[in-house]
C-alpha cells in the first residue's frame, strides 16, 4: 500500500435521471444515514471514500473511489460531458416506482460512451426497493436489460434501509480493476 493509504485511485460516476436516488445512495454510503429530503444536485457532487477489497491477483487492496455524482435533470444535459473525463466506472441508477427514469437507461450509457469515446464498467442499480408496493420495474425487466446491454452488474438498493449500497460501491471498485 502506497504511503497515501491506498493502491489504487478511481474517478467513478452516479448516472441516471433525477430524483431516481444517486445522491441519496453517496450519501448513504458515506455517512450510513437516509435523509428525506430532496435537494436537485447543481452540475456535479463530490465525494471520497476508500474501500478494502480483495484484488484480481487475490491480495488485498485499497481503492479511493472519487464519486462524482452527476445532476440528472435535463436542464444540465449541456454541462455533464465534462464531468465524465477519466472516469473508471459508473453506477446507472433507477427509480423502481418511476417508469420514466427506466426508459432514459440507454440515454445514460450512450452519454457515458460519447463523452469518453470508450465504454467503462458500469452497474446498473435498482433503486428504492423498499417501496415494492410501487414497483413498476420488475427485477427480470433489469436482468434483462443487463445482459442486453453488456453491463457488469445489476443489485437492488435502497438508500433507505441500506439494502445493498455498500455492496455496489465495492462492485464498482472491483469492476475498476479489471
Amino acid at each position: 500500500m502506497s504511503s497515501g493509504g491506498f493502491d489504487y485511485m478511481r474517478k467513478v460516476v452516479m448516472i441516471g435521471a433525477g430524483g431516481s436516488g444517486k445522491t441519496a445512495l453517496v450519501n448513504r454510503f458515506l455517512t450510513h444515514k437516509f435523509s428525506e429530503e430532496y435537494i436537485v444536485t447543481i452540475g456535479s457532487q463530490f465525494a471520497v471514500k476508500t474501500v478494502a477489497l480483495q484484488g484480481n491477483n487475490g491480495r488485498n487492496v485499497v481503492v479511493k473511489l472519487l464519486v462524482w455524482d452527476l445532476a440528472g435533470q435535463q436542464r444540465f444535459d449541456f454541462i455533464r460531458g465534462s464531468y465524465y473525463r477519466g472516469s473508471k466506472g459508473a453506477l446507472l441508477v433507477f427509480d423502481t416506482t418511476r417508469k420514466s427514469t427506466w426508459i432514459e437507461l440507454p440515454k445514460w450509457i450512450q452519454e457515458t460512451e460519447d463523452a469518453l469515446g470508450e465504454r467503462i464498467p458500469i452497474i446498473l442499480l435498482a433503486n428504492k426497493v423498499d417501496l415494492a408496493d410501487e414497483r413498476v420495474i420488475t427485477t427480470e425487466m433489469a436482468e434483462e436489460f443487463v445482459r442486453e446491454h453488456g453491463l457488469v452488474g445489476y443489485l437492488e438498493t435502497s438508500a433507505l434501509t441500506g439494502q445493498n449500497v455498500e455492496e455496489a460501491f465495492y462492485l464498482l471498485a472491483k469492476s475498476t480493476l479489471q
